[in-house]
């Protein structure tokens, strides 16, 4: 009994320390902060305990160290299963860190776009409460969202100007390329619903299966908020950032039509309390054949895909940017509930 009184008291003492960084670092509720952490923190500690207390009773028994060693072989198992977990885990980073480069190297001018989506994903799902798999799970899904433009070819995504009907068709097959791309790796989990019906709209005019109101999966839900913001407080090649405050209001507008209102107030309220920090993308230094001189930069306004705020004149997707003609500012230009943003 006292032996399992000391495991238990570490288990908690670790938990506690564990939340209060948590509480005071990142500002987490208490109640979020130690949700499921306890119990995480408590079966570790009573199987390690325990295995130390078996060994030294058969240390002490009138058999003697010879059968204190028969409790190394289930210490080691159980070593060896929790390094085999973060063998797993760190290999499924890995993918994820990949298919991610292979995005930006694709569309250079919205680097860092994916993690900043999965890191607003994080702090809607912070709000709403969701417990940690469905945090990680939103993460993913943010940070993968944009996968499918692997299969759109680059002129599109890089096009200076307005889209054609047949290119406009081509890029909004972009989520089924990722869903496609990701069906098959099983840790993704509801990041690969998110990756699919990133683009629709509550009032069932998205794409690409047109699904409303709660037909729409919820992690798809929040990462189109998140992708909607970044996209909109991102610098990009044709035009400046908006300012957060002109972000959020922008979403506020369109928040029943095309975002669900419960996300764009969770993502109101996170920013109140944390704030947003945009770091600017790197310049872009396309690769110069051999033998040709370069006579000039990249040429500006190349960047599509998930940024907002098309160029004059540019034509986005559905419920997603304007219509044809240029923009008059923040409320201005596209139809009725429906923020700025190319497919």
């Amino acid at each position: 009994a006292p032996a399992v009184g000391a495991a238990l008291v570490l288990g908690l003492t670790s938990a506690a320390l564990e939340g209060g960084v948590l509480v005071t670092a990142e500002g987490r509720s208490p109640r979020l902060a130690w949700r499921g952490r306890t119990l995480c923190s408590l079966v570790p500690h009573l199987a390690h305990g325990l295995s130390g207390l078996t060994m030294a009773v058969l240390w002490r028994s009138p058999y003697g160290p010879t059968a204190a060693l028969l409790a190394l072989p289930p210490m080691y198992v159980c070593a060896r299963v929790f390094a085999l977990c973060h063998q797993e885990r760190a290999a499924h980073q890995a993918t994820v860190r990949a298919l991610v480069q292979a995005v930006d190297i694709k569309d250079r001018y919205t680097r860092g776009h994916s993690e900043r989506v999965g890191r607003a994903s994080v702090m809607i799902a912070r709000e709403l409460g969701m417990g940690g798999d469905r945090i990680e799970a939103l993460r993913v899904a943010g940070v993968l969202h944009d996968l499918g433009k692997l299969g759109v070819p680059t002129r599109v995504l890089r096009k200076n100007g307005p889209l054609t009907p047949e290119e406009r068709r081509v890029i909004e097959l972009h989520p089924e390329y990722g869903h496609e791309m990701v069906r098959g790796i099983g840790f993704l989990g509801e990041a690969r619903d998110a990756i699919l019906h990133h683009h629709e709209r509550l009032d069932g005019s998205g794409y690409p299966h047109g699904l409303a109101g709660a037909d729409i999966p919820e992690a798809a839900r929040v990462v189109a908020v998140a992708d909607a913001f970044d996209a909109m407080t991102s610098t990009r090649a044709y035009r400046r950032a908006r300012p957060v405050p002109a972000a959020v209001e922008e979403l506020r507008r369109c928040a029943g039509a095309q975002f669900d209102p419960r996300m764009v107030d969770a993502l109101t309220r996170a920013l109140d309390r944390h704030g947003w920090h945009t770091s600017a993308p790197p310049e872009p230094r396309p690769l110069t054949p051999v033998g040709r001189r370069r006579t000039g930069g990249p040429r500006a306004g190349r960047g599509a895909g998930a940024q907002a705020g098309p160029p004059a004149g540019a034509r986005a997707g559905p419920g997603a940017g304007p219509r044809a003609g240029p923009r008059a500012g923040p409320g201005a230009g596209p139809r009725a509930g429906s923020a700025r943003k190319r497919p």
